[in-house]
């Protein structure tokens, strides 16, 4: 056989890190024990609601959605984006100039990234953040600055940038993966201000923009107008449980769209009609099935929260998404007791080194299995509480 060397923007790319340890999990679920229960990931286990499901079947039926659609997405899905931003956050866009139409946020990201940021040029990334932004900085041949996220409620430390003095995008996620956190107006406008400074676009990564809990996550479109210097990122993976569908859309600042747009033309190919068309559906029809998700979600935060609490474990009450972030004693390895909690207890967590630097000591745990799953995971990791770590 010969063997080929990889591109050298392949070759640069970090290692995987959660490669190796989803191997150990395939191995390890797969030998004799109690189940083996994994809360690695941000797979939402909730099945999309029933109105989106039959919307696709009619779809799929039309022979117009068979055949090749535009780049530029489906008219009928970038005007219930335009629905949903004035209905949730009132927020006025244009469906021509202000979306754009993505297979989910992660591509809508690439995009941006991508799309604006030259070789050599400067991009700002949160840390912890989650681990998809350093690599498409990697792919662009731009340089990382790290914005450090400040506990307890993790709001970006602008000050520790103030030797920087131009960036070409600062990227922002809020709802925070991995904390939890919300952004405030503060939080925006910082970001806004420091963003004018450096001549930079704001991105900001909006996918849990349903998941709060108590209030509606703040969009950065709230602060910063569609006219000023901001793209925010949005999928229906979290929102509507529609992860394997593979939906998600970018909105605001028109430059930035063309260029995502540009991109996109040459780097993706379109998105099945049916899939646009029932997208629209969902965002356009009635929100209770959303609203219900959110309030599972609160459930399963709680009972953990307090299950965990309750054994010793250090937890940090998340305000939105659908992850529990865990504080672990200093100076605790956390890829070292993930290892020790896949071959002792069968339970698979997220060690907080793969978010970046600041979320070593720390563990993240995603609320998706049903509660009585949740309950046995409480009940496991109780062996392995800090008292005992």
């Amino acid at each position: 056989m010969v063997d080929f060397a990889p591109a050298q923007r392949v070759a640069s790319l970090p290692p995987n890190f959660w490669g190796a340890m989803d191997a150990e999990i395939a191995r390890l679920s797969v030998l004799p024990g109690p189940r083996f229960i994994d809360v690695s990931k941000g797979n939402p286990d909730l099945p999309t609601p029933e109105r989106i499901v039959e919307a696709m079947q009619r779809h799929v039926g039309d022979p117009a959605n068979h055949r090749y659609p535009s780049y530029a997405g489906r008219r009928s899905l970038r005007e219930a984006v335009v629905h949903r931003y004035a209905a949730d956050h009132g927020v006025a866009l244009d469906p021509d100039t202000h979306v754009a139409i993505f297979h989910g946020s992660h591509e809508a990201l690439m995009a941006a990234v991508l799309g604006l940021a030259d070789p050599g040029s400067t991009v700002v990334l949160p840390d912890p953040g989650y681990p998809m932004y350093a690599s498409a900085v990697e792919l662009a041949g731009a340089r990382a600055a790290t914005l450090p996220l400040v506990g307890p409620d993790h709001q970006p430390d602008f000050g520790a940038l103030d030797h920087l003095d131009r960036a070409r995008l600062l990227l922002l996620n809020y709802p925070n993966n991995p904390t939890g956190a919300l952004a405030t107006p503060r939080t925006f406008a910082a970001a806004v201000g420091f963003a004018e400074r450096v001549d930079a676009a704001l991105v900001h990564d909006f996918a849990y923009a349903s998941l709060g809990f108590g209030e509606r996550p703040l969009s950065a479109l709230a602060i910063d107008a569609p006219d000023g210097r901001t793209v925010e990122v949005q999928t229906l993976s979290k929102t509507y449980s529609m992860a394997g569908w593979r939906v998600g859309f970018a909105a605001g600042n028109a430059s930035i769209i063309s260029a995502m747009r540009r991109y996109q033309a040459h780097a993706f190919s379109t998105m099945f009609g049916a899939t646009q068309e029932a997208a629209a559906e969902a965002l356009r029809g009635d929100q209770g099935a959303a609203a219900a998700l959110v309030e599972i979600y609160r459930r399963r935060r709680d009972l953990v929260v307090a299950g965990l609490r309750g054994t010793g474990w250090d937890v940090i009450e998340p305000r939105g998404t659908f992850f529990v972030w865990v504080r672990l004693p200093s100076g605790t390895d956390a890829v070292a007791l993930a290892r020790r909690l896949r071959e002792g207890a069968r339970v698979a967590v997220a060690p907080g080194d793969g978010f970046g630097e600041r979320g070593r000591g720390h563990l993240r745990l995603g609320l998706v299995v049903d509660d009585a799953t949740l309950v046995e995971l409480v009940e496991r990791l109780a062996a392995f509480s800090p008292r005992g770590v």
